[in-house]
């Protein structure tokens, strides 16, 4: 037996005789500015930049020399980046209220007497840009972008791009960019706001000529089990997330829903208390095209993907209990994201080859920290999954498993590891000899954590609670362009976004 249900499980229904037939703004401080002047008074090159930016400025006259004469040169630069090279960063401040940028010293900010601080709503800064290999100049897709030391990231879609928002009060920090084969990036996070291209280095992943301390996977095994509560979370954990599904008919996309979620994390230390999600605010695509034949849809959701948390769950291949089940070989120690990890790569024995995975976890190798895993069900497992996988389905029809792949990925915060992102791919197959069908159905769900916090929460509202009989599409609402404010989200690739516009030109 499976030792956790972690497929998705999947509704099958006829389909009904009728058929269907910019970015969001972020902070002014992102408005481009072009400008050439050289020893003008500063009113003079703020007005030109008011004028451009469509922003009005506000400040004490006395904390500027009027006399003082500035030069500026500036070609589609940032209006944040712009202000930072008239002014000193170090002793002056820029706050962003509606149009209007006031301009005061640091330690002498006051705002004017009719607003109060808590009044005042906060535009997030929206940075984005295309990874790239500096050699090959190919996109790098699936890189993670996140604010150094904080649990506040995103990732880069299928195409390299990326967009992440956030606080004006990290405007200064560090954005940290890492991706497998790649030297880790680390970039002031106002200078991407001028950088439309971010290149990273392929580095080699093997390491050579370094002693490995002598182990056998059974005791690299015991080291995981043993360093759990040292490496995983104790607490409860409230996190922000966000969630697609999409589902793909004979490669062209006939459904995409997502949502932000919020998942209350159960501690690691227990293993018997799930997971609980709820959801925020969700959207879906009105039919991206209609569905051939069948309706197909994903039960369970954002609910089931946390189960592919392997490390809270203590899959098959960690548990001791089925650990002579599988044969596990340690194949070689690379980098990874600036880590040395080894690679144990496992698979079942013949006997298990009903039920288990194959597939590798990366292990750290100072730690013991599972912080990468990818993996499969056996040949052997996929053939029996249908009872597994498939929920329901019409008399007369056939469906079958033929594909699935599963990652997961954690990250360090605060000397202890988290979930940072899932992705699972399913494909089926069906078929069905009176009404002639014969179709591949792909669904892929990806999960992103874009922020975590300590909770005293120990349970969701019922009513506000996803579970895992919930059909996620049918309780979110239609695609709306500017929905997600100031969520961080994973960005819709070319194909997810021609797939969302032909909804809305219809």
């Amino acid at each position: 037996m499976y030792k956790q249900i972690i497929v998705i499980l999947i509704a099958i229904l006829l389909l009904s005789v009728s058929i269907k037939a910019q970015q969001q703004n972020g902070s002014v401080f992102e408005n481009r500015v072009t400008i050439s002047q050289k020893n003008q008074p500063i009113n003079s090159i703020l007005d030109q930049i008011s004028w451009q930016a469509g922003v009005f400025f506000s400040y004490d006259a006395s904390i500027l020399n009027s006399n003082q004469k500035y030069s500026i040169e500036a070609t589609g630069k940032s209006l944040y980046n712009v202000l930072n090279e008239l002014f000193n960063p170090k002793e002056f401040k820029f706050i962003e209220l509606e149009n209007q940028v006031i301009i005061a010293k640091i330690t002498e900010l006051k705002l004017p007497d009719n607003i109060e601080s808590d009044s005042i709503p906060v535009k997030y800064f929206f940075l984005s840009g295309t990874i790239i290999d500096t050699k090959k100049e190919d996109p790098i897709k699936y890189a993670s972008v996140s604010l150094l030391n904080k649990p506040i990231g995103t990732i880069s879609n299928a195409d390299g791009n990326f967009l992440l928002k956030i606080h004006p009060g990290f405007i200064r920090d560090t954005i940290v960019f890492s991706c497998m084969g790649y030297a880790q990036l680390l970039m002031p996070a106002y200078k991407i706001l001028d950088e439309e291209i971010i290149e990273m280095s392929p580095v080699s992943i093997r390491i050579k000529e370094v002693r490995v301390v002598a182990t056998t996977p059974e005791k690299l095994l015991q080291n995981i089990r043993d360093n759990l509560t040292v490496n995983y979370s104790d607490d409860s954990k409230l996190m922000t997330a966000f969630y697609r599904e999409t589902v793909k008919q004979d490669n062209n996309y006939i459904s995409v829903s997502e949502a932000v979620i919020e998942i209350l994390k159960a501690p690691y230390t227990n293993t018997l208390r799930s997971d609980l999600v709820r959801i925020i605010k969700g959207r879906r695509s009105p039919d991206v095209k209609p569905f051939q034949w069948l309706n197909f849809k994903l039960q369970g959701g954002p609910f089931t993907i946390t189960k592919l948390d392997v490390v809270k769950t203590l899959e098959s291949f960690i548990d001791q209990e089925y650990q002579n089940s599988y044969q596990y070989n340690i194949s070689k120690v690379i980098w990874y994201n600036d880590n040395p990890v080894y690679i144990l790569e496992f698979k079942p024995v013949p006997d298990f080859s009903k039920h288990g995975f194959i597939g590798e976890m990366y292990v750290h190798r100072e730690t013991f920290a599972v912080v990468h895993v990818g993996f499969a069900f056996s040949k052997s497992a996929l053939k029996n999954a249908e009872s597994v996988m498939i929920k329901k389905k019409p008399k007369g029809v056939k469906a079958k498993p033929v594909f699935t792949s599963y990652s997961v990925n954690y990250q360090q915060y605060n000397n202890k590891w988290h979930l940072a992102n899932v992705k699972a791919s399913v494909k089926f197959k069906v078929r069905s000899r009176n009404n002639k069908i014969n179709s591949e159905y792909h669904s892929i769900s990806d999960l992103l954590i874009t922020d975590i916090n300590d909770t005293g929460l120990r349970r969701f509202e019922r009513d506000e609670s996803f579970t895992q009989r919930d059909i996620f599409v049918e309780m979110i609402n239609n695609y709306d362009p500017g929905f997600w404010e100031n969520y961080n989200i994973i960005k819709p690739d070319e194909d997810l976004q021609n797939a969302f516009k032909s909804t809305v030109q219809r």
